[in-house]
């Protein structure tokens, strides 16, 4: 994301606040300070950055005139009262505005700083000063001056009527000239202007105090509008650090109008992809927590290895050990980071929690996303992030990378370490479970002596997910999760799942011979019956071949009677007898 985009900061308010009454606003061209302002500093009037040493006052006013140079190709001047011109720009060579590349041309630095024998005896005032930077102002054509550390210069004027007097002289000289100007002064350890500036925060229109804390457990930089006159203004302090942009907020709402993806990102599990309603979407962020050893940092590395296995860029950090002893431990899991490394997909970190605070761990993160141009980020504990500085920094500093990795359309998995006694499934040290999209709580099952990891999604925004909390089984061979498996109404894992199964094959087996011997029986039975059956069918057709054969005796016996009593008949020449009855035939 980037923040010195000044499209991110026009809205419809900061419009109207930039053109309503009372005050006409000037962009910086840094989107957050933009809408801290509504819209800006005061044009052609005079804004003050307070702060103590190393608040980074200088910082914010080279970074307001580079961002002006690049969003809307004005000029700035630059009058260096306190430190040499090339001291400043050695110092802001490290950030991406690349200010020594801007002088010359949009960024003018002039060593102004007073020659001590001139303003001895404190007969001083600011007119020479302004004369030579309206000269350069009007050959550059610049819109914007800069008077970095304007409290060295007052100081020499011993009464404070004639400070006055000078600040008074440089806001008339802003509006006669028609320039914008930025002045950076000391602030003491309360964030008040040191003395020597007497009334310098009643002669400015803006008042951007940069504050600097020091704890025992870190250094806490934040920014406060205190003052800005006739504009609607943020007044809340906000926490900065330093990033490869220049100083940012912590906190920072992001582009709201980015379109949400709909596609998926594989986890590198195929299973939990189905729990997932087909993996995670693209862009959003998820949260894999849990005690030591559950698995968290084996799913995230699935997870970066399956986005390089499918032709994207991945940036894996890892605290508590280093990129080697990562690959190490991944490949006894059979995944295989050393091959994506070796093509240049995947950047492996290492880094040591508490080395550094929350703010530039995340700035270094930031920088490394910026450098690989990765689409997926792990970061393996985020809860890591906390340590070794203040507890509101540390949660700053993780929902500043969520919104960061939305911001920039990538696949974020963050891991969390929780103690071994609490419910993985409620709470985490990171505190970031209420920011992500999806959470997969991982833990252990404990019985009869075994411990068996589980795995159950806690929620999972815009997806359809399970809610059945499954068996995380790793091996040489891979990953996997075991279907749900219930007996009695609880659900059984490892060994008791493992008897159970077994108990449960032993009664599948004894029913399998018993289904056997009784097939056998009956096909048994139904042989014999089919044997009898066809017995009496023998019988019965021996018996229908008798009687036809008896019935067919018969008819040939009457049949031969008939004719031999013809024939007798007929050699005695009497007349043929009446042909007998059936009974006749019987009874003879």
């Amino acid at each position: 994301m980037d923040l010195t985009d000044p499209s991110l900061d026009v809205t419809g308010a900061d419009l109207a606040a930039m053109t309503g009454a009372g005050v006409t606003h000037c962009p910086t061209g840094i989107a957050w300070l933009d809408r801290l302002t509504h819209g800006g500093i005061p044009a052609r009037r005079l804004t003050m950055v307070l702060g103590q040493a190393g608040a980074g006052k200088t910082l914010l006013s080279c970074q307001i005139a580079a961002a002006r140079a690049r969003h809307y190709g004005t000029a700035a001047v630059f009058a260096a009262l306190e430190e040499p011109p090339e001291d400043i720009l050695r110092n802001a060579a490290g950030f991406a505005w690349n200010l020594p590349g801007l002088a010359g041309d949009r960024f003018h630095a002039l060593d102004l700083r007073p020659d001590p024998d001139t303003v001895f005896g404190g007969d001083f005032d600011l007119r020479g000063l302004l004369a030579t930077v309206s000269a350069k102002a009007r050959q550059t054509g610049a819109d914007l001056v800069i008077f970095d550390g304007i409290d060295t210069v007052l100081g020499w004027l011993r009464e404070p009527a004639r400070r006055a007097a000078e600040l008074a002289r440089l806001g008339e000289w802003l509006r006669v000239e028609g320039l914008t100007g930025i002045i950076t002064a000391k602030a003491d350890r309360q964030g008040a202007a040191v003395d020597v500036l007497g009334p310098l925060e009643f002669a400015v229109s803006l008042v951007v105090a940069l504050e600097r804390r020091e704890e025992t457990s870190g250094m806490l930089r934040s920014l406060r509008i205190t003052k800005y006159r006739g504009s609607a203004h943020s007044s809340s302090a906000h926490a900065l650090f330093f990033a490869r942009d220049g100083i940012e907020p912590l906190m920072w709402p992001g582009d709201t109008g980015t379109p949400a993806p709909r596609d998926r990102v594989g986890s590198g599990m195929a299973r939990l992809d189905v729990l997932l309603g087909g993996g995670y979407l693209r862009g959003s962020t998820a949260l894999l927590s849990g005690p030591p050893g559950t698995g968290k940092s084996t799913l995230a590395a699935l997870f970066a290895a399956g986005v390089c296995a499918a032709g994207g860029r991945a940036v894996h950090v890892a605290f508590d050990e280093g990129p080697e002893q990562t690959i190490r431990n991944m490949r006894s899991v059979g995944i295989d980071l050393a091959a994506h490394r070796a093509s240049g997909a995947l950047r492996l970190i290492g880094l040591q929690p508490g080395r550094d605070g929350p703010e530039q761990t995340l700035s270094g993160i930031l920088a490394e996303i910026e450098a690989h141009g990765a689409q997926a980020l792990v970061v393996d504990p985020i809860s890591a992030v906390m340590r070794g500085g203040l507890s509101e920094l540390g949660q700053s500093a993780v929902r500043r990378l969520v919104e960061e990795a939305r911001a920039r359309g990538m696949t974020a998995l963050l891991t969390s370490l929780i103690d071994p006694g609490q419910d993985a499934s409620l709470a985490t040290l990171s505190a970031v479970s209420t920011i992500a999209d999806a959470w997969i709580a991982l833990g252990y099952a404990e019985r009869n002596g075994e411990r068996n990891r589980t795995l159950s999604i806690v929620k999972a925004r815009g997806s359809a997910h399970s809610n059945q909390t499954r068996e995380f089984i790793m091996s040489a061979e891979g990953c996997t999760l075991a279907d749900v498996y219930t007996a009695g109404g609880e659900v059984l894992l490892g060994t008791a799942r493992m008897e159970r199964e077994a108990q449960e094959a032993a009664k599948e087996q004894s029913a399998v011979v018993e289904h056997l011997r009784r097939r056998r029986e009956l096909q048994a039975a139904l042989a014999d019956s089919e044997a009898r059956q066809r017995a009496i069918a023998l019988q019965l057709e021996a018996t229908r071949s008798e009687i036809a054969l008896l019935g067919q005796a018969e008819t040939a016996r009457l049949a031969g009677r008939t004719e031999r009593q013809g024939l007798v008949a007929a050699s005695r020449f009497a007349d043929l007898p009446e042909a007998p009855s059936t009974q006749e035939g019987q009874n003879g």
